[in-house]
């Protein structure tokens, strides 16, 4: 992946997080400009999930008080309540999206 292509699918993943700031529905943003860095819907979905992951692992320390672990689990999730909403809509074995969500 070049650096561009890099460059753009971050792009892309902070333009769903702010949209799914706002619009906590569940639905999977999608524009067919995306197509190139994420293949589908689901590629996009993908990378959410990834993103979700890489965020857990880089945030939560697991050796901290338990007090302390559950206080930043909730504050990630908070913060991401959109993406999870989306993640919850579509688990990880996923469905057919071409016909479910809605063009931003």
């Amino acid at each position: 992946m070049t650096w561009h292509e890099t460059h753009e699918r971050t792009r892309i993943i902070r333009e769903v997080e702010a949209v799914t700031a706002v619009d906590l529905t569940g639905h999977l943003p999608w524009k067919h400009s995306w197509a190139p860095f994420f293949g589908d819907r689901d590629g996009l979905l993908q990378a959410l999930r990834a993103r979700w992951e890489r965020m857990c692992q880089a945030q939560l320390d697991t050796h901290a008080t338990e007090p302390a672990f559950q206080d930043a689990h909730q504050r990630l999730r908070r913060t991401h309540v959109g993406i999870l909403r989306i993640l919850e809509r579509y688990p990880a074995t996923t469905v057919d999206l071409s016909t479910t969500d809605v063009a931003v």
